[in-house]
Parts: C-alpha cells; structure tokens; sequence
C-alpha cells in the first residue's frame, strides 16, 4: 500500500428501530483488490460528543449499522455517524462510495437505497471567511403526502458550522438560520406547502459542507419514505 493514502470522509445519521446496513465498498473487481487500507467508525449525539469510535476490519463488505448504534443512542433519538475511510489511489483511481439500505422493522413502507453523502470534512481552509461558499440543493420530482425535513451534521473538528436553510414553495421562499457546534446536528423541519404550492425545492448554504439528507416521513406513522444526501452543485472559490 501506498505511505500516503488518501482519505475518504462520509457521514450518515442512525435513528432507532431500523435495519441500516451499509455496503462499505461499493466499486468490486474480480480480483477483489479494491479493499479500504483502513477505516473508522465513530458516532456523535446531537449536541457533538463523541459517544463510540471503533476501528472496522478494512476487508469487511458490510456494516450493520443498527448493531453498533442501538446500544448507543439512548434518548438522544438520533446519532450522526462518521466513516473515516483510507485507501490507496493505485488501487481506486476514483475515491471508493459507500452505499445504504435502509427500512423501519415492521414498516409497510418499501426500503429505501441511498449513497452515503461523502462530506470529505475538516476544518475548513478560510475560518474567517465572510461569504457563503458553499451551496446545496435537493430538487423534489415528486411529493407526497407527509412531513418534510433536512438533516444537517456539521463535521468540523474546531469550527463551528452557521447555515442557511431555504425552501421554496413556488415562487415564495423562506430561510431559517442554523448553527452547529462542531460534531453537532439537527433536524429543522420543512413546510409540506405553504400558500397552496408545494414544496418544490431546499437549498442549504454554509462556509463549508455539511453532512446533509433529506428526510419525507409518513404522515400518519412517520415510516421513512425519501431519505436522500443534497447534492452541492456551486463551490465559488
């Protein structure tokens, strides 16, 4: 292996109840040579402490997930969980994924697929930067009815996180203002609809990234029915 192997930052979050296996390398080959040179697990409550770190055997395919995390969670009803994964560039050229599959025992709802967001994390390079620059956006092709929201983990080490969260509702748009200490997390709720329009789209904007998902619940149950990571589409420099 390489002296000097890159790292791979993702970033998850683990609520109670729920199968949450995680395909810890998605990319095969068939001499099976693409294998992580190392890799970490480590989960925060949503107030940032740290509350289990473990090291992962890199030759693992699969993690469940609710194994390592129901003992933990308690009453904090959620966890945000990082993967700190190492790997060599001869042998992925691109930086491995991670991919999920996710369903609430019991539930009707169908399970859900979903890449792990890759945060790649850190102290960002300018702490005291003035301007926002850093955008991410979900677009909804469809709606349902349900309850909406976006999930956001500030990964930092040191600096703590403010963010901008804006949902639009046809031509209408709304903000609410986020800060995260570092290792932190929230949920912050989105209207379903405001004004007879529905919620179109949620853009979150920041210093730097986020750990970010969107979240569609059930109205009735609250059974999980879009669990998706925002995509960051401008990074002015």
């Amino acid at each position: 292996m390489s002296s000097s192997p890159s790292a791979l930052l993702s970033a998850t979050f683990y609520e109670p109840g729920h199968d949450h296996l995680v395909e810890l390398v998605h990319q095969r080959d068939g001499e099976a040579r693409r294998r992580l040179a190392s890799l970490a697990v480590e989960l925060f409550d949503p107030a940032g402490a740290s509350v289990h770190r473990r090291a992962v055997d890199p030759n693992q395919e699969i993690l469940d997930l609710d194994t390592v995390a129901a003992p933990l969670v308690g009453s904090h009803g959620r966890l945000m969980v990082l993967f700190d994964a190492r790997y060599d560039e001869r042998i992925f050229p691109y930086r491995p994924h991670h991919y999920a599959y996710l369903h609430r025992r019991g539930a009707s709802a169908p399970p859900l697929y979903y890449a792990v967001n890759a945060v790649l994390g850190g102290v960002p390079d300018r702490i005291g930067a003035t301007g926002i620059n850093n955008f991410e956006s979900y677009l909804f092709s469809s709606s349902f009815s349900g309850r909406y929201s976006v999930m956001l983990g500030n990964v930092s080490r040191f600096a703590p996180a403010r963010a901008q969260v804006f949902s639009y509702h046809g031509g209408a748009r709304s903000v609410e203002e986020v800060l995260l200490p570092p290792k932190a997390h929230r949920e912050i709720a989105l209207a379903p609809e405001r004004e007879g329009h529905r919620l179109d789209r949620v853009e979150v904007k920041a210093l730097f990234r986020l750990a970010s998902y969107v979240v569609g619940r059930h109205a009735a149950g609250g059974e999980l029915m879009l669990f998706d990571h925002m995509f960051a589409y401008v990074k002015p420099t």
